[in-house]
């Protein structure tokens, strides 16, 4: 069985060493996931900041819409300015 060992670095090849600044990363865009009650009017919002959260979530609430009686829930993403 071979062993491999680190090499430790010198000061010298430290300090050779360049350091690159990374830019600046955009925040995901809030997103709002809206879930209505067709039947009653009613609704909820829930905020995210990812998409396939928002997908998750609306995935769920198509799987309610499967066992629900006489209601039909719906679910709309809308991106937040």
């Amino acid at each position: 069985m071979m062993t491999l060992e680190k090499k430790r670095l010198s000061l010298d090849e430290i300090d050779g060493q360049t350091a690159l600044e990374l830019p600046d990363r955009e925040m995901l865009a809030l997103i709002n996931v809206f879930i209505t009650n067709v039947l009653n009017n009613l609704s909820i919002s829930i905020p995210v900041q990812n998409n396939n959260v928002a997908v998750q979530v609306c995935a769920v609430v198509q799987a309610l819409n499967t066992i629900l009686i006489g209601e039909t829930l719906e679910c709309t993403v809308v991106q937040r300015q």
